[in-house]
């Protein structure tokens, strides 16, 4: 739905305010519905914790882990564009490269080690959360900071590419079907979505 809803907003070449709080509230509203989904499946058993939560240090350090997350992204935006434009690349093919990959080492490496431990709903999980999140939260606080305009028929092969691969994965958790052959398919559209980011430089 996220990806769905990103392609219908950018047919204008425009991601407004508009957008942005759509799909926040989408967001929002996937994250009520994961709530009450879990309350339902808890019902029954009981949380106790080994210790209290200690607030006074807990509070702290988690603004300190945004604060550092906020400082970061400072300077990797700032790295990526001096990349940009030292080596006459576009920015957006340094954000899907190098940025895009970047951050998504955590993402590859929980996904792997939860495949190894054959918990394939875990790695499913990981994935679809973040994509979610990337979509609906990033980019809708980013519309709400600051509107965007797109030239989305610069970018045609690449949405095509996002829809093709969100369509594959629907395709892979409604039946179930996490096996190699599915995964090595995953892999050949990113070859050839990587060829042709190459094709661009």
């Amino acid at each position: 739905i996220p990806v769905a809803l990103f392609v219908l907003m950018i047919v204008d070449n425009e991601f407004s305010r508009f957008d942005g709080i759509i799909l926040l509230m989408l967001m929002l509203a996937y994250i009520l519905f994961l709530i009450q989904d879990s309350k339902e499946h808890l019902e029954d058993e009981t949380l106790t914790l080994d210790t209290p939560l200690r607030w006074i240090t807990t509070i702290p350090l988690a603004l300190l882990g945004i604060v550092m997350v906020l400082v970061g992204a400072h300077f990797a935006v700032d790295s990526a564009s001096s990349i940009a434009k030292n080596f006459g690349i576009s920015q957006w093919v340094i954000g899907i490269v190098l940025i895009s990959f970047g951050t998504s080492l955590p993402e590859l490496v929980v996904s792997i080690v939860a495949a190894i431990k054959n918990k394939a709903d875990m790695a499913i999980g990981n994935i679809i959360g973040s994509n979610m999140a990337n979509i609906a939260v990033v980019l809708g606080v980013s519309a709400i900071a600051k509107p965007m305009q797109i030239e989305t028929t610069q970018y045609t092969f690449d949405i095509v590419t996002l829809v093709v691969v969100s369509l594959l994965l629907v395709f892979m958790v409604a039946g179930k079907n996490y096996t190699k052959p599915f995964g090595l398919g995953l892999l050949l559209v990113l070859l050839l979505f990587l060829s042709n980011i190459a094709g661009q430089i």
